[in-house]
This record gives structure tokens, C-alpha cells and sequence, in this order.
């Protein structure tokens, strides 16, 4: 039995509970509601770990949790991607490495060795993909290379060299990546501070 705070408490219950019965045993008043209490934390005791484990708390799940959650952050990481959803005008080029992870996520994140096994981070990391997918697909359509190739735009360089003001297409694609981007970035960090707190990092 490991040493954590859940423990010490409980085995302080344990001490208390054992503590008024024997108290009220010696003076001749037994009770009862100590001996119950005193069951119940030993109960509490060797029991908890079991049932966190059902739930997907510790144990070998939470360590497959939290390994998930550290290689989410690998391949979906603040810097640069989360970065550049929540503070870029997409009336602008941008870097494609910079948003090449939000395709890598959308790309392989729908396994079943990506799934949690505490059932609230699956059903946060289904809702997370699913709204990382459909932003992945926006992107894709309504940007396309430009210059060598490292950055990429809603503005196309074949419309950009006629010299014109941006055609009201350019404006829209970078109004539907900006609102899209805006609505997605407070349901990544929402993900990401559940999981925090559920694997207590």
C-alpha cells in the first residue's frame, strides 16, 4: 500500500473508529456506530484502488493514461500549433509546419490504442478529434501553398500578382479559418486542463 494523503486518512479513520469503540467497551457501553465506521474504512481501504481502477483511475490505466496524454502533447503541442489557431489573422501566410500537427492529430488519432480508459477523457478526446478533424478539413480547403511551398494562405499567389484589392473569396476563407480557429482553441485547453486534473499532473 502505497503512502498518499487518500491512505493517511483513511487509516487515521480506522485508528478513531477502533479508538471509540474500545472506549465505550471498557466502560462497559459498547457501541455500535464505531464498529460500522470501523468497517467501512477498512473496506474504504482495501477496496478504493479496485474501484478507481474500474473507473480508470490508476493503476496500470492511469499510467497508460497519462502516457497518452504526454504523447497527445508531443504530437499536438501548444508551440507552435495551438499558438497559431488562437492569435493568427489567416488573412496572412503562415508556416505549414506550424499547422501540420493539427493533421497529423486528425490523421491518426481515431485508433483504438488512442482511447483512454477513464471514460471522461475518452468521451473529451472523441469531442476534441472530432472538432480537430473538421478544422483540419477547413484548412485543406480553403488554403493553398505559396511561395516555395513553406507557408501556405488563403490568398494564392496568382491572385495576389494581379495587383488587385483581395477578392471578397480571400476575405470569406479567412473569416470561416479565423471563426473556426477561435470556436476550436478554448475546447483544446478545456481537454487539456481535464486531463490535468483527472491525472494529476
Amino acid at each position: 500500500m502505497r503512502v498518499t494523503v487518500e491512505n493517511i486518512i483513511v487509516v487515521l479513520s480506522l485508528i478513531l473508529f477502533e479508538a471509540w469503540f474500545l472506549s465505550g467497551y471498557f466502560s462497559g457501553n459498547p457501541e455500535f456506530e464505531p464498529a460500522i465506521g470501523f468497517l467501512v474504512s477498512l473496506g474504504a481501504l482495501f477496496g478504493k484502488d479496485k474501484v478507481k481502477e474500474k473507473l480508470g483511475f490508476g493503476g496500470e490505466k492511469n499510467s497508460h493514461d497519462l502516457a497518452l496524454f504526454e504523447e497527445f502533447q508531443q504530437v499536438f503541442p501548444v508551440e507552435p500549433t495551438l499558438r497559431l489557431l488562437k492569435e493568427t489573422d489567416f488573412g496572412n501566410s503562415f508556416p505549414k509546419s506550424s499547422i501540420q500537427p493539427l493533421y497529423d492529430f486528425a490523421d491518426t488519432w481515431d485508433t483504438v490504442e488512442k482511447e483512454f480508459f477513464n471514460k471522461k477523457l475518452e468521451k473529451e478526446r472523441k469531442s476534441l478529434y472530432e472538432a480537430a478533424k473538421e478544422l483540419a478539413m477547413e484548412f485543406a480547403k480553403q488554403t493553398v501553398p505559396v511561395g516555395s511551398g513553406d507557408f501556405i494562405s488563403v490568398y494564392p499567389d496568382n491572385v495576389r500578382n494581379e495587383g488587385d484589392p483581395r477578392p471578397q473569396h480571400v476575405l470569406d476563407s479567412a473569416k470561416i479559418l479565423n471563426d473556426r480557429s477561435s470556436e476550436f482553441t478554448p475546447k483544446y485547453e478545456s481537454f487539456v486542463r481535464i486531463c490535468k486534473a483527472a491525472l494529476k499532473q
